[in-house]
């Protein structure tokens, strides 16, 4: 058994604490393309915020956008398969998030939306360093969201997400699949979406075995495809549930755990075509 495809979560995971790639992380990812690995994003992020990351590793296959939500062509951002949520959908995750009085935000191509532009829709500005752009409605996302997304985020201080998960994933259980991603997101997404069911149509459409698959992540947005990967490699610094769940736990994101594994993977002979 060898390793043919790899799915990388970025924050937390490939990303330094700074949120950056490394020179070895870049080396290391550019190795197992070399030795015929398929290397591929899977992240939380909208297709534009992956862009630079693309470019930097070299990366031509499809990406997993939206915690599995959309599948794009890495080339072109075309869609390859998308399950979004509903408008109606939308709307009542917006309402229950008001409620709450957390910061909730939508998407919509190129463009994450909001009621208003307070300090939360400007954290999030920074964290995409110029790779998207905000759009402001001036009311209630629950009054006025009247087009499909690919999911919805909710933003506040890490104390606060934790105290409100559980009621969350309450409300929409069996309806929208509710996870962080960072201590201070709670994601919601199409329960027809998900990380693993993405990487499970990226293998077929390879033609690459699950078996054969590995994935890397470190937050409870990753738990699905963790589990699903014939490998699941877990971040040091990963939620307790997923260390749990790891087939193999490598070093943190802030000691290259990714360039760190995959190093030590093609000097075993487990990698693409030599493994």
């Amino acid at each position: 058994m060898s390793i043919k495809l790899i799915a990388l979560d970025m924050d937390g995971t490939l990303l330094n604490p700074e949120g950056q790639l490394t020179a070895r992380t870049i080396s290391a990812l550019k190795d197992a393309r070399a030795h015929g690995a398929v290397v591929t994003l899977s992240s939380g992020r909208m297709p534009c915020a992956l862009r630079p990351f693309v470019k930097e590793l070299g990366i031509d296959a499809p990406l997993i956008c939206y915690n599995g939500a959309l599948t794009v062509d890495s080339r072109t951002e075309a869609p390859l398969s998308s399950a979004p949520l509903s408008p109606e959908m939308a709307r009542e995750i917006a309402r229950a998030c008001e409620e709450r009085n957390l910061h909730v935000q939508a998407y919509r191509g190129e463009a994450f939306v909001c009621a208003e532009h307070g300090q939360f829709a400007q954290d999030y500005l920074d964290f995409l360093k110029g790779t998207g752009r905000l759009e402001v409605t001036g009311r209630p996302l629950s009054e006025c969201l009247d087009f499909e997304t690919p999911k919805m985020l909710a933003i506040d201080a890490p104390a606060r997400i934790a105290a409100l998960l559980p009621d969350l994933k309450a409300r929409f259980e069996g309806r929208v699949r509710v996870a962080t991603s960072q201590p201070r997101f709670i994601e919601f997404v199409n329960p027809a979406a998900g990380k693993a069911a993405a990487l499970a149509r990226l293998s077929e459409l390879l033609g690459i075995a699950q078996a054969d698959t590995a994935a890397f992540g470190d937050g409870l947005n990753d738990l699905d495809m963790i589990e699903w990967a014939g490998t699941g490699f877990v971040m040091a610094n990963g939620a307790k549930a997923m260390l749990e769940a790891a087939d193999v736990i490598v070093p943190s994101n802030a000691e290259d755990g990714v360039a760190q594994t995959v190093e030590r993977l093609i000097r075993e002979g487990r990698l693409g075509k030599e493994g």
